[in-house]
């Protein structure tokens, strides 16, 4: 089994894509529960779904939107946290409620009742119908790194140096990044639609590496090869190394 694939001539069309499939969902289900990812490549689409929000082109007065994953040690208002990207890019712009919006608390006492929390949160939601992620150099989904078991739930992760290295991009000044607190492998893979989004011609090896190799814990991302309703949207440079 093998990731539906949607190749798009630029940035620009595969986050029009990305936006469009929150938007159908929602349309269908108003009550969605929706897990996103922060960082750069979501950009697009939240421009387009703040733009939609605006001109009354979707409701997401019912919706609820889980935060992907988090810095330990890292809370909302903290420059570089994951929150905090996405209370900037997408979740204050569209003026969720509070109650609307579930996410990891990287400055709790104790991360692993932090997981506990979020755990059970998603099961009384009834699961995520939609996730949507991006993708690491060494084939992260969400924080699970390489040699995560398949059957975690949220969990606390420790960081590989090329996550510590790339996540320095969020901050303004170098900033000591160990750990990270993350939904799981499995939620990921009972969502009940998995979208991964990727573009950039760096992206291109993993992406190749994420559709031909054998499903290994040692590269997460080979895992949607196994999900029921995997989706991935590229730009033709993230996609330019598959094999036709």
């Amino acid at each position: 089994m093998k990731p539906k694939l949607n190749i798009y001539p630029d940035y620009k069309a595969m986050s029009l894509a990305v936006a469009e499939r929150v938007m159908a969902l929602l349309a269908k289900k108003p009550s969605a529960v929706i897990c996103l990812p922060s960082g750069s490549t979501p950009l697009g689409m939240f421009e387009i779904l703040v733009s939609a929000n605006q001109k009354s082109m979707t409701d997401f007065s019912r919706c609820v939107f889980i935060g992907l994953d988090e810095w330990v040690g890292f809370g909302a208002e903290d420059d570089g946290g994951c929150r905090n990207l996405l209370n900037k890019d997408f979740l204050k712009p569209i003026g969720l409620r509070a109650d609307q919006i579930v996410f990891f608390d990287g400055k709790a006492i104790d991360p692993e009742e932090e997981c506990k929390r979020v755990n059970k949160v998603l099961e009384n939601l009834g699961g995520l119908d939609m996730i949507i992620l991006g993708v690491g150099m060494n084939g992260h989904l969400a924080l699970n790194e390489p040699g995560t078991p398949w059957d975690s739930y949220a969990h606390v992760s420790e960081l590989e140096n090329v996550t510590r290295e790339v996540g320095q991009k969020y901050f303004q000044q170098p900033t000591t990044i160990t750990k990270g607190i993350t939904v799981g492998i499995r939620h990921i893979m009972e969502a009940k639609t998995a979208i991964l989004i990727a573009a950039g011609s760096e992206k291109a090896p993993v992406i190749q590496r994420a559709m031909a190799f054998p499903v290994t814990t040692a590269f997460p991302a080979t895992v949607l090869q196994n999900h029921m309703n995997a989706e991935f949207l590229l730009d033709s440079e993230a996609a330019k190394l598959i094999a036709d």
